[in-house]
């Protein structure tokens, strides 16, 4: 999980994040909002990597976020088999013509419910990832913007870092890809 302090320094995680998976030949999911793809794609092309070419290989997949948490929200609440059967159908095609590709995977989606007041359903949420990567091989990177935690919510807060293996801050990730789960 990577905390960052403003849109730039979001895109720079991404772009290194993606950026290494798509080079080496592996598959990146961006789960984002439509600024955070468009700037992701604007960022790649400007080093060279036009995302054109993966996309239709199947290897760089852009989903939007709130139409993504759409299709797993049921009357408000997130619903745990239908978040399954949406992100996990995403998956597990990705694997199925034989090839052992990584997958690196970025959701925005719990930084969204976490700005809109909603710490459990992002805790939730991050469970749901979590149970998510007991079939499914894939390295998830979670980003919050730091603005969102000033002096409230601690005890989600201490869920939300105990939901994942690495938690960086801005300082202790410059020069780093990403930190995975």
């Amino acid at each position: 999980m990577q905390f960052y302090a403003n849109d730039g320094q979001l895109l720079d995680l991404l772009t290194r994040f993606v950026g290494t998976a798509l080079i080496t030949g592996d598959v990146s999911i961006v789960i984002a909002t439509k600024a955070h793809r468009d700037g992701l794609a604007k960022r790649l092309k400007a080093r060279g990597l036009d995302v054109a070419v993966p996309r239709d290989q199947g290897r760089f997949i852009a989903l939007d976020a709130d139409t993504t948490l759409g299709k797993f929200t049921v009357n408000g609440q997130l619903d745990r088999e239908r978040f399954r059967q949406v992100i996990g159908g995403v998956i597990e095609p990705l694997g199925s013509n034989g090839e052992r590709r990584r997958i690196a995977a970025f959701g925005e989606i719990v930084a969204l419910l976490w700005a809109a007041g909603k710490p459990e359903s992002a805790i939730r949420l991050e469970d749901m990832w979590n149970e998510l990567a007991q079939d499914y091989a894939f390295t998830l990177c979670c980003a919050y913007p730091m603005n969102g935690f000033a002096n409230r919510h601690a005890a989600p807060f201490m869920k939300i870092c105990a939901a994942h293996s690495h938690v960086f801050t801005v300082a202790q990730a410059a020069g780093s890809i990403a930190s995975a789960r």
